[in-house]
């Protein structure tokens, strides 16, 4: 590895983005309007939709590539992630709600059981917890407040309002800390492995993070928190090189939707999306919707109809 230097180049106005955009290719019809999406998106944010369009070595763009094609990445990424958001909204609601319908009623646990250490299996993870339930109610929420403001005693609100003040981090890690026998009775409101569930949650929660902070999703491959595959849905995962890929995230989203809300036409408005890709865009470079994970003819298969 090279040693670290000193930074010294300076920043360039949005023209001067502009006319190195035009340097290296970059077809732009109207100048105008690039600048005043180069002023309110901003350039660096469009530029991680521009490499796809650009030979990797030179950074010059291919043929016929204009400003329209990185806008049309650019939305497309934007669209796939709220619908992605939509739906681990759903699966955030009901983990709570599990998690709580498990525990809460149970003689040996109880609304106040995160407290306890006896009730988790790793010692350092309730630690974690603790600091973030202290961390989140310090924020006004109305549940934890009243509860506050009316008891002294335990220091802390019961489960139920503990776990919608906390965000979707500190609740899939608390789920992966239970002892087994109430991980696995968690697991059972979803059909699922408590292992399987496990893993899903702390996929969904990556995804969570990656469409919350506007991330890059669309072509992402994150190998390293791929999710577990299940028997009965090994047909629609991706192959293996892809299987960090927004398709098998997509499939672990169905599988639990079906399971919260049966009637819900989300995995509809997501082929929607996944289908509106701008295939014409890529194609420029020689991409076509599969560098998202999608067999050919995916749309067909029952799993998703």
């Amino acid at each position: 590895m090279a040693p670290r230097v000193v930074y010294t180049k300076q920043a360039k106005t949005t023209p001067e983005l502009l006319a190195h955009l035009l340097a290296k290719g970059l077809i732009v019809p109207d100048q105008t309007t690039a600048l005043h999406f180069l002023d309110l998106i901003g350039y660096y944010r469009l530029l991680i939709y521009m490499r796809p369009l650009q030979d990797s070595h030179t950074k010059v763009f291919f043929p016929a590539v204009d400003f329209d094609d990185v806008l049309a990445l650019y939305d497309f990424d934007r669209r796939l992630r709220l619908i992605c958001l939509d739906a681990v909204e759903r699966i955030e609601v009901a983990m709570r709600a599990a998690i709580t319908n498990t525990l809460a009623p149970d003689p040996n646990a109880g609304p106040h059981f995160y407290l306890d250490v006896k009730h988790f299996a790793n010692v350092a993870g309730h630690v974690s917890f603790m600091k973030a339930v202290s961390d989140s109610i310090t924020v006004k929420h109305q549940p934890v407040d009243h509860y506050l403001k009316t008891y002294h005693t335990p220091p802390h609100a019961p489960i139920w309002a503990i776990l919608e003040a906390v965000t979707f981090g500190p609740l899939s890690h608390l789920y992966a800390n239970l002892q087994i026998a109430h991980r696995k009775a968690v697991a059972a409101f979803f059909g699922l492995d408590e292992k399987v569930l496990v893993n899903w949650f702390k996929n969904i929660n990556m995804l969570r993070n990656v469409c919350a902070h506007h991330s890059r999703l669309w072509n992402k491959n994150n190998l390293v928190n791929a999710p577990l595959q299940v028997k009965v849905l090994k047909a629609e995962f991706p192959s293996h090189e892809d299987r960090g890929r927004v398709a098998a995230r997509a499939v672990t989203l169905v599988a639990l939707l079906e399971k919260i809300d049966p009637t819900s036409d989300w995995k509809e408005r997501f082929k929607s999306v996944v289908l509106s890709c701008p295939a014409g865009t890529l194609n420029k470079s020689g991409l076509t919707g599969a560098i998202m994970g999608f067999a050919p003819g995916w749309d067909q298969r029952a799993f998703w109809n």
